[in-house]
């Protein structure tokens, strides 16, 4: 703990659980009094008249302080009991980029692990109701960055959201969810599962709410604002214009951050808000993973980079035909079959060993495509 002078964390919690106090006041309180006795006797007008609550100044024995702080206990005793934290401001491990945003949460209420200061984010978000080609970029972005050591960030939304924590996860990377509710009221169940899978594999679920705080609507910007504040960058992966996708991407631009979007079909409405970030100028245009490292600095081009020198691939005479039909666009088995002059018996055994390989991979309905 680094808390100035006398503060510990109930008496920060207490503050802040009295009516009317916001981060503001309870920021300037810490920071400018010695400990919660001090605020209390200073007979402050400027807070009382902030938070309409003049009885409480002089008289920390009062029943709301006493109100305040029994929540503040109930919290804390809550987040032993069920192995969660309560990270402030001041603490050595709040996340360094959040704490230069402007209004930073005081208060983060976190089941997990936070990763080193030193440990770089990137968010990822995107519409709900995503197509195949979002779909398929998400993951292939979001395995990257986790490849790199790069923590996947996002809000568990399903969609965009939800495909790049799941991919991040799969291949053993850290992912941070960002929720608009207490921790313990995270909903529906499917969230509540994944949520628990970024725990289990070294990620964490973080919430500026108090614990058993259900959603409102209101609480969504505000988590946005988390989301792109955590990250050196945010990546908008496929979204329409009314999308609160774009609100993460305004939220990251005020924060003078990084903004990518993912160019996608001119005649698609889940592209039509990434489209528009990149023709303003506001986002630059994700035209792969590793294109977004070198742009922000974390990686270099190299020969790695280069597509002529990867490794050629191991295919007998079928596979190969199969291999150069498919691209990263989705061709279903008929199609695959009537351009083949092969069985379909030996299509299903040759694709199925690539497959095995991971040189192709298998979407819903029977469809294939290249496995990058």
């Amino acid at each position: 703990m680094s808390y100035p002078v006398k503060w510990n964390l109930e008496d920060i919690l207490t503050f802040s659980y009295i009516k009317g106090v916001n981060s503001s006041l309870l920021r300037k309180a810490v920071e400018n009094f010695s400990d919660l006795q001090e605020l209390s006797e200073s007979g402050d007008k400027i807070f009382a008249d902030k938070i309409n609550q003049y009885e409480i100044f002089n008289d920390i024995k009062s029943s709301v302080w006493a109100s305040a702080r029994e929540e503040a206990k109930r919290q804390i005793d809550y987040a032993v009991e069920n192995s969660c934290s309560i990270v402030t401001l001041w603490d050595e491990n709040y996340p360094e980029l959040l704490r230069d945003i402007v209004l930073p949460p005081i208060i983060l209420y976190v089941k997990g692990k936070l990763q080193l200061k030193s440990t770089v984010s990137i968010s990822m978000v995107g519409t709900r109701h995503c197509t195949m080609y979002g779909r398929l970029c998400a993951e292939k972005f979001a395995e990257y960055f986790a490849r790199q050591g790069i923590i996947v960030t996002s809000g568990l939304a399903s969609g965009i959201d939800t495909i790049s924590h799941l991919s991040a996860i799969k291949v053993d990377g850290i992912s941070y969810t960002i929720v608009a509710a207490g921790i313990d009221k995270i909903n529906p169940q499917e969230s509540v599962r994944n949520s628990q899978k970024i725990v289990d594999t070294g990620g964490a679920i973080v919430s500026e709410y108090k614990f058993g705080t259900m959603t409102q609507i209101g609480y969504f910007p505000q988590r946005n604002r988390i989301i792109s504040g955590i990250s050196l960058a945010t990546i908008i992966v496929e979204c329409g214009i009314k999308s609160g996708a774009l609100i993460t991407a305004k939220f990251a631009l005020d924060q003078q951050r990084e903004v990518f979007a993912v160019p996608g079909r001119i005649d698609s409405e889940k592209s039509k808000g990434t489209n528009l970030l990149i023709k303003n100028n506001a986002a630059a245009p994700a035209l792969s993973p590793e294109q977004v490292l070198i742009d922000l600095g974390l990686a270099k081009p190299d020969s790695m980079l280069i597509e002529g020198n990867k490794p050629s691939l191991k295919l007998n005479v079928i596979e190969k035909a199969i291999y150069d039909l498919l691209s990263n666009e989705p061709l279903h088995i008929d199609e695959i079959a009537s351009s083949t002059d092969y069985e379909i018996n030996e299509i299903l055994v040759a694709m199925l060993e690539m497959e095995f390989k991971e040189i192709i991979r298998k979407l819903p309905g029977n469809y294939y495509i290249r496995k990058n």
